[in-house]
């Protein structure tokens, strides 16, 4: 992802660094790999990544998988 960004919402017009968010919930993935190993590793891998957003608006903007 670019280091900065300007907002595609024409009410925003955002330019500057978008907030990083990860995809998925570590303590799922814990409590899933402490029940099921299986299906925790699954999860991990499936919500690997992060999502970013506009920090005035929370448009989402792209994700990085």
């Amino acid at each position: 992802m670019a280091k900065s960004i300007i907002c595609p919402n024409p009410n925003c017009g955002y330019e500057g660094k978008p907030k990083k968010k990860a995809r998925g919930s570590i303590i799922v993935g814990l409590v899933l790999c402490f029940f099921f190993l299986i299906p925790g590793l699954l999860y991990f891998i499936i919500k690997s990544g992060y999502r970013y957003y506009c920090p005035k608006c929370n448009l989402q903007l792209a994700t990085d998988n």
